[in-house]
C-alpha cells in the first residue's frame, strides 16, 4: 500500500482514475476527461481520434511516380528472383568479376532484407490481444479481416455526441428499473 501523500498527487489504480474520471465529469472539465480516458489503454493510437482509416483517405488522382519519372518502388523482402541472382554473384566474385556485379546491383536493386523477421511466439503470447491483430495485420495485410461490407461498421461517432452533448449542469440520478 502507498502512503496517503503519494496517492493524492499520483494516480496509481484503476479505482483512482475513475475516481477521477467521475470527478472530469462532476465539473464539465471535457479536455481533463479525455485526458484520463486516454490511461485506459496501452497504447495512444487505439483511440478513435486516432483511427487512420486508409479506406477514408482519398486515392490519389496523379500517378506521382510517373509524373517525376522514378523507378517502380523497391520491394522489402527477397523474392526467388533475388535469391538466384546471389547464386549468381558469388560466382562472379569467384572469377574477380566485381564490376558487373556492381553493374547489376545497380540495375536492379537488391531487396532490403533477404527475409521476414518474426517475432518468437513466446513473445507473441505475452502481448495483448490488440497488438497481436495489428502484428498480424502488418505481417499479412492482404490477409487481414476486412470488415463485412453487410456489416454495419462501428463507429465512434454516437458515444462521442453522448459525452459532448451531456447536460453537465444537471445533477445526476441513478435510475433503477
Amino acid at each position: 500500500m502507498l502512503p496517503e501523500p503519494i496517492r493524492q498527487s499520483v494516480c496509481c489504480d484503476e479505482l483512482q482514475l475513475g475516481a477521477r474520471l467521475n470527478q472530469c465529469v462532476e465539473s464539465g472539465y471535457q479536455a481533463t476527461f479525455s485526458l484520463w480516458l486516454s490511461l485506459l489503454s496501452n497504447d495512444v493510437c487505439d483511440q478513435p481520434q486516432f483511427d487512420f482509416n486508409e479506406a477514408a483517405a482519398p486515392a490519389p488522382s496523379i500517378d506521382w511516380r510517373s509524373y517525376f519519372q522514378l523507378e517502380a518502388e523497391q520491394h522489402h523482402y527477397a523474392t526467388r528472383q533475388d535469391v538466384a541472382s546471389i547464386g549468381r554473384w558469388n560466382m562472379l566474385t569467384q572469377r574477380g568479376d566485381l564490376r558487373t556485379i556492381q553493374l547489376e546491383q545497380s540495375l536492379n536493386r537488391p531487396a532490403l532484407s533477404s527475409a521476414q523477421v518474426l517475432i518468437d511466439d513466446d513473445v507473441l503470447n505475452n502481448l495483448s490481444l490488440l497488438e497481436r491483430l495489428k502484428y498480424e495485420q502488418r505481417l499479412n495485410p492482404q490477409n487481414s479481416a476486412a470488415p463485412d461490407p453487410q456489416e454495419a461498421p462501428i463507429e465512434p461517432t454516437p458515444m462521442v455526441n453522448v459525452l459532448t452533448q451531456f447536460d453537465y449542469t444537471k445533477p445526476l440520478t441513478l435510475q433503477t428499473r
